[in-house]
């Protein structure tokens, strides 16, 4: 997985396993039904994204690995953890790579792997899955809460990314979904968005980003409380408030849970610009301790 951006990957697919089974389910050819992680050693052993299960009238499983890089050999490491996987789970096993970036599609992609014999005829074929994000169906990503973030990646978004993330937004809305996965569905779009758009792209979609937060009932429900207290400056605390809520949200998507007494020092600053310059650093930031040096 991009190991940069493996914690809102992580976040998205734990959240909406079921959105990422049927999509993945629907291009590989295993029947849908209930998905569930499987948990088992391989994924530590082998380092593979996501091995789950789907009980559909025919039960198999997944095993889901996201590539950045562009290296050459992924089709080994696929074959390695399908046929380790298989002797576990005792289920047809289903490799699927998906491509985040143009830049990940290395030359050797080709969706077989055939292993030469001695004698040079192959002695075993292995068929996986190849799915590049940017030449996916931006409607069909957006169809699902779990797959939406990647929307934004698709070569459709990029034409337009102020109106795909315009659509992106008025689809939650449609979806009805609460406040909290609104909130987290935003935060991994616009880090993931890191891996596709330049500097400028990125701040003109946390302006998008900012708006959108702005708009929810948590930052609503801050404003009004600061108000109500007859705060003189109730508005700037209600936006320091929520500035603060965004950097956590961001920086947990970048780079997890934050450590022990981060959550304090980003609750003590109450500049709102500077927690806004704070927040629009989560994509170049090393970690928390380089983010928040942010003056």
């Amino acid at each position: 997985m991009a190991k940069q951006f493996d914690s809102a990957l992580n976040i998205l697919i734990d959240e909406h396993l079921s959105d990422w089974a049927d999509f993945l389910a629907a291009h590989c050819g295993v029947p849908p039904g209930p998905a569930s992680a499987l948990d088992t050693d391989l994924s530590a052993t082998l380092q593979a994204d996501r091995p789950f299960r789907i009980d559909g009238d025919v039960p198999a499983a997944i095993h889901l690995e996201m590539g950045t890089s562009g290296r050459l050999g992924f089709p080994e490491r696929l074959l390695r953890y399908n046929v380790a996987a298989r002797a576990v789970v005792e289920l047809p096993v289903h490799s699927v790579l998906v491509l985040l970036r143009p830049e990940a599609n290395a030359s050797d992609l080709t969706g077989t792997l055939e292993v030469p014999g001695a004698d040079g005829v192959p002695c075993l074929t292995f068929r996986y899955r190849v799915l590049r994000v940017w030449e996916q169906s931006f409607a069909a990503l957006l169809a699902t809460p779990g797959t939406a973030p990647l929307a934004l990646l698709t070569n459709e978004a990029a034409a337009n990314l102020s109106a795909a993330f315009a659509q992106f937004r008025e689809r939650l809305k449609a979806d009805a979904v609460s406040s909290n996965v609104e909130r987290s569905l935003v935060g991994s779009t616009f880090v993931l968005c890191g891996l596709r758009y330049n500097s400028d792209q990125v701040e003109e979609l946390y302006r998008e980003l900012s708006m959108t937060l702005e708009d929810s009932s948590t930052y609503q429900l801050i404003l009004n409380r600061g108000l109500k207290q007859g705060e003189a400056r109730g508005e700037a605390r209600g936006r320091a408030m929520e500035a603060q809520s965004l950097v956590l949200l961001l920086g947990g998507q970048r780079f997890g849970a934050p450590p022990t007494g981060t959550e304090d020092a980003v609750r003590g600053i109450a500049d709102p610009a500077r927690l806004e310059r704070i927040a629009a650093r989560v994509l170049t930031a090393t970690d928390w301790a380089d983010l928040l040096a942010t003056q």
